[in-house]
């Protein structure tokens, strides 16, 4: 004999698959959100570590700002000194010529003559002093010319003393350079002491010597 199902089948199946399809949809929003969370977990790390790199290079950027300051400073030591060791070598180089012009002075002055003023502008020279008269300068001239230091030697002027008329008598011995006669002389550096020179004075400096003694061989 034949069974014959007279229950409402459909409508069970029917609220078993919207049971089934309610669950699908549960477990997808659950695996969406889950999804999502882990997402925004991730790229929140992300963040983080960017952000923190982004602070690690402005610590950097100013540790750098400051070290360029201090090299800075170091750079502008460093050309100070660069400078002052060009002087010195400079003062060093030129001192052996001032030497031997000075020396090689003292060596042609006559013994009746001496020297109060010595001026050296570029390579011409000033020479002021006193002496007993022109021929004691017409001889420095001639030592001058014959040195191998100087060239051109030339008088420029020679102013003698007056004598003093009814001049008191005096128990003091007068000296002998109260009578000489005032000088100028000027001459020119010789060229091949300016070979020697290890380089050429900017125009306009002066070296200037002032001798209150006198110069006697």
């Amino acid at each position: 004999m034949a069974r014959i199902n007279l229950l409402p089948w459909r409508d069970e199946l029917r609220e078993k698959r919207k049971k089934e399809f309610i669950a699908i949809c549960i477990a997808a929003a659950l695996i969406g959100a889950l999804a999502v969370t882990l997402s925004w977990f991730y790229y929140d790390h992300k963040l983080e570590d960017q952000e923190q790199a982004n602070q690690l290079i402005s610590s950097t950027n100013q540790n750098l700002d400051v070290q360029l300051k201090s090299l800075e400073g170091l750079e502008a030591q460093r050309n100070a000194i660069i400078e002052r060791m060009k002087l010195i070598q400079g003062l060093q180089g030129q001192r052996p010529v001032t030497v031997r012009l000075i020396d090689e002075l003292v060596r042609v002055t006559p013994g009746s003559l001496y020297i109060t003023r010595f001026v050296r502008t570029g390579d011409k020279f000033t020479i002021e002093g006193k002496a007993e008269s022109p021929n004691t300068v017409a001889e420095f001239l001639r030592n001058l010319e014959a040195s191998a230091w100087y060239r051109n030697a030339f008088m420029n002027s020679f102013l003698a003393v007056e004598e003093k008329k009814d001049k008191a008598p005096s128990s003091v011995v007068p000296r002998v350079e109260e009578n000489y006669g005032s000088f100028v002389v000027t001459a020119d550096l010789d060229q091949i002491a300016q070979l020697a020179t290890p380089e050429a004075q900017p125009e306009g400096q002066q070296n200037t010597a002032n001798s209150t003694a006198g110069a006697a061989q």
